[in-house]
């Protein structure tokens, strides 16, 4: 019977496989279909009546909202309206020009974004046309502050805008930041350049982190045995652990079963097949846990080859919403370099690796990373292997 090992901080997202069936629906299953998730509400308010602290919801803390340095000057009108004066592009977007505010979700929850409402004008000070930026736009760290989720032109009258958040906000576990830019300011006689905010509300839904896989592996030990590893965050006290192997990726047969005793944020567990045939090509794994609510979850499919690997090989990478799930291959146990480079040779991110002799399935994080392709790189004192994916 397997028995959870010491405990370990580990890092990395979800993966497609190991989704609950049919959990999450408004968030998860119907992403290929909408943007945005179901049942929104307020998890983030700004209402700066003279402070610049903002409320949060039950599952997230939320920043202060003000200027950048750029902006000299910030200062409440009466109480309610608060401004940013000065510094304000005549021409195109500065990007140290901005308003930014910040919403992170508590540890073990998730945050599905789904709109933003931004209340706010140009100054009414100088003649009529008024003063300050004419046009705005929003971005956020998600891609680095690159593109703008949406942009529109400021009057002297208040008005509610609404940015539509894509899927790239969904399924959130760390903070995200976003930036309000003014820009092709005019200043007419006797006025002040200024964007002045009423309010600002970030529409979504938070919920408990789902159960998750960050890692399996699996080796052969010998003609008979295969030692089973694997790693999870959220582990829930109930859930059932089914091992499955099979002898051709499809028809699995299930050859132990335990419960979970307890709650656990992160945690490993091992399992030996001692009657692992040795007389096939290959042997396939999987770890399927059934939650006392009724999902049920699968981890990624992990391949023993019988046959001892000469070279490391990765043999495959596949891009989910926020992490690369890979699946390595190496001839011997040693440290191995995993990284993420663009297709110009440039490392975006590196990851150490202590592996064992066979194969292991990780994932790395790609929040901060935009679309397009990628590689993954595995290297070792054997050589390395690439392998490109699209994000």
């Amino acid at each position: 019977m397997p028995v959870p090992v010491m405990k370990t901080a580990t890092a990395g997202g979800r993966s497609a496989w190991s989704m609950s069936v049919g959990k999450h629906v408004c968030s998860v299953l119907l992403q290929a279909f909408i943007a945005v998730p179901c049942l929104s509400q307020t998890i983030g308010n700004w209402a700066f009546s003279n402070t610049t602290s903002g409320t949060g919801g039950t599952y997230n803390t939320v920043s202060v909202a003000d200027f950048s340095a750029a902006i000299p000057t910030k200062a409440y009108n009466g109480g309610t309206v608060y401004y940013g004066e000065g510094g304000w592009p005549a021409g195109a977007l500065d990007p140290s020009a901005y308003l930014e505010f910040t919403i992170s979700p508590n540890t073990g929850y998730q945050l599905d974004l789904s709109n933003i409402v931004l209340t706010m004008r140009r100054s009414t000070t100088g003649t009529a046309a008024g003063s300050g930026p004419t046009s705005w736009s929003l971005r956020s760290s998600r891609d680095g502050y690159a593109a703008d989720l949406s942009s529109n032109s400021l009057t002297t009258g208040m008005q509610n805008f609404t940015v539509t958040l894509g899927s790239s906000f969904l399924q959130l576990y760390t903070p995200v930041t976003f930036r309000l830019y003014g820009y092709n300011a005019v200043v007419t006689t006797g006025g002040l350049s200024r964007v002045v905010v009423d309010n600002i509300s970030i529409q979504g839904i938070g919920s408990t982190l789902p159960l998750t896989f960050t890692g399996v592996q699996a080796l052969r030990k010998n003609d008979k045995m295969v030692s089973l590893k694997w790693q999870m965050v959220n582990v829930g006290e109930g859930n059932v652990f089914n091992v499955e192997r099979s002898l051709n990726g499809t028809d699995f047969t299930t050859i132990n079963r335990f419960t979970q005793q307890d709650d656990q944020l992160t945690a490993s567990f091992q399992y030996e097949d001692n009657q692992a045939p040795g007389n096939v090509p290959a042997i396939y794994y999987r770890i399927k846990i059934n939650e006392p609510s009724g999902w049920t979850y699968f981890s990624w499919l992990v391949k023993v080859n019988n046959a001892t690997p000469k070279q490391l090989v990765i043999n495959y990478a596949n891009a989910t919403s926020q992490s690369l799930v890979t699946s390595l291959q190496v001839p011997e146990k040693g440290s191995y370099q995993l990284s993420v480079v663009t297709m110009n040779g440039a490392l975006l991110q590196q990851r150490s690796l202590e592996l064992e002799t066979g194969v292991q399935v990780f994932t790395l994080p790609l929040q901060t990373l935009s679309h397009g392709t990628y590689v993954v790189r595995l290297v070792g004192k054997e050589g390395q292997s690439s392998k490109k994916f699209v994000y």
